[in-house]
């Protein structure tokens, strides 16, 4: 991993408010490293690239959730298939606070490559995400392609 930590890939306040054991085992920890350098650390140069080309800040990432132990995905209300569980999923939110662009950037970077879901989470009325959610593999280890946008509780197509 260049530009993210195991810690800030498995750090949640949640977990450490309830008490929850949010230690990934050997296979998750392959899992992050492998999501990580296929998926988050290239895309955080493609974002940084992005920001000094259109003069929109500092590059950095900020990974809101990612590893998520069965009980700490059940406790914030997770998908029981969610990729959080496995180690192939992150919640990213830019530092600079440009949140469409992120997103549009992580859409463009991921039409080159392998990837299971982007989704834009929790659209406001303009279409501005909240974070944007990158999965690498399904739990299943599908890499599904889906682009997908949620707004007032509903997933469509990214986009529309």
């Amino acid at each position: 991993m260049t530009y993210f930590t195991l810690d800030e890939l498995t750090r949640s306040q949640t977990a450490r408010l309830l008490g929850l054991d949010n230690t990934p085992c050997e296979a998750h920890l392959r899992n992050l490293g492998e999501l990580a350098e296929r998926l988050l650390d290239p895309l955080r140069e493609a974002w940084d690239a992005r920001c000094r080309a259109g003069g929109l800040g500092a590059g950095g990432v900020r990974v809101s959730s990612g590893y998520r132990s069965d009980a700490l995905n059940k406790a914030v209300g997770g998908a029981p298939t969610s990729a959080h569980r496995y180690g192939f999923a992150a919640d990213l939110v830019p530092v600079n606070g440009h949140l469409a662009a992120f997103r549009d950037c992580c859409a463009e970077f991921l039409r080159g490559h392998d990837f299971d879901q982007l989704i834009s989470e929790r659209e406001d009325a303009a279409g501005t995400p909240r974070w944007v959610h990158i999965g690498y593999r399904s739990g299943d280890g599908q890499q599904r392609r889906q682009m997908l946008s949620l707004r007032d509780g509903r997933y469509q197509p990214l986009g529309e």
